[in-house]
């Protein structure tokens, strides 16, 4: 980059008619295009970048020690470009400083990949939109509604004690069954049939035979309670 095209700060432009006051300014860069780096040559301190601009025979080299890759779409001011208020005279990369993005990151390549630009076309002067995903569609060629992203932040149920356990014990079966160490359990006791008591059961079954029995019931017994409860010892 080399002459200026006119004064591009704040104050007053002599040699204009009226000396007009200019209150802002110039920002990003007046010509600015996308290209792809097609090549890298040399090492990264004296590196030449080969970029395609369009054609495939649309080539052009620059000199630049910023970082990028096979395959980068990168913002170039080429010969007779403006940046700021400097006339480019030898193609350069950008930065987006230099494009004029607003927060924009100094002294790196933009790359432009996630937006929808291709080698050629002109760079805008704000940060455009990233490009969206294509949609898919049905047989019959309408959208297919996809998930968005607020559906990624929606809470999900919360789950019971009994549900937390049931899917514990279906992903331990699944597993066990992987594995070939998955035994059926033993099924319940059919109807009429008593079950073992617990500990706890057993010592309730104690406490209510008492009451039974201050009650007026003398017959009453804990064996009684846990076979009523369909329980035994």
């Amino acid at each position: 980059m080399s002459a200026k095209v006119g004064k591009g700060m704040k104050g007053l432009n002599a040699g204009v008619s009226g000396n007009p006051t200019l209150l802002d300014e110039v920002k990003g860069c007046a010509g600015a295009l996308v290209g792809m780096v097609d090549a890298l040559e040399g090492s990264r301190k004296n590196q030449k970048i080969v970029l395609r601009m369009g054609a495939s025979d649309d080539l052009l080299t620059i000199q630049c020690a910023w970082g990028v890759a096979v395959g980068d779409c990168v913002a170039v001011a080429p010969a007779g470009s403006v940046v700021g208020d400097t006339a480019v005279n030898d193609p350069v990369l950008l930065d987006e400083v230099q494009l004029g993005w607003e927060n924009g990151a100094a002294n790196a390549a933009v790359r432009l990949n996630p937006f929808d630009l291709l080698p050629g076309d002109s760079v805008p002067m704000e940060r455009p939109e990233r490009k969206k995903a294509a949609r898919a569609v049905d047989a019959m060629g309408n959208e297919i509604e996809e998930e968005t992203l607020e559906s990624l932040y929606v809470t999900k149920p919360k789950l019971t004690k009994e549900e937390k356990a049931a899917a514990k014990a279906e992903k331990a079966k699944q597993k066990a069954i992987k594995n070939g160490t998955w035994v059926e359990p033993e099924e319940k006791a059919e109807a009429g049939e008593l079950e073992p008591a617990s500990k706890k059961q057993i010592k309730e079954a104690q406490k209510n035979a008492k009451k039974r029995r201050e009650a007026g019931e003398d017959e009453i017994g804990t064996d009684d309670e846990l076979e009523a409860a369909g329980l035994c010892r």
